[in-house]
């Protein structure tokens, strides 16, 4: 829609541009000489821009397109592949994003089980060797 809004007062420029300059006037480019009216000019300089415009667009969507067929073909093949994956590795429904070795998938596992959760070790902090400061507010 905005391309409209752009488009539009353009052409309508041109065309009033082309009806108003009907005069026929020598034209030369290099070593061609040539009689036309400026408007024709306009209008066919601009015919040729927005060929060529519309043509540099499609190239980039046509690679995009092809970019995203490739895609969805390696998700096709990544999906077929994808209870091969799944057999082999079992995990916790729920929990798919953790490793199978962390301490919240064990702990989850455990809890449907009905077991429960193992206590983890208390973590024991210790000043570095050679140090004799006490820590603030003791």
């Amino acid at each position: 829609m905005i391309r409209l809004f752009i488009t539009l007062p353009v052409i309508v420029a041109l065309i009033i541009f082309a009806a108003c300059n009907q005069a026929p006037v020598e034209l030369s480019w290099l070593q061609w000489k040539w009689t036309s009216s400026p408007g024709v000019l306009a209008l066919l300089v601009a015919a040729l821009l927005y060929a060529t415009g519309s043509a540099s667009v499609w190239v980039v969507v046509l690679r995009q397109m092809r970019r995203a067929r490739r895609a969805e073909q390696e998700v096709r093949t990544l999906r077929a592949r994808l209870p091969e994956n799944d057999v082999a590795a079992p995990r916790a429904p729920g929990l798919t994003s953790a490793p199978a070795s962390s301490p919240m998938v064990k702990a989850y596992e455990a809890e449907q089980a009905g077991a429960p959760p193992a206590a983890s070790e208390p973590v024991v902090v210790t000043p570095p060797a050679g140090t004799t400061e006490k820590p603030p507010g003791i």
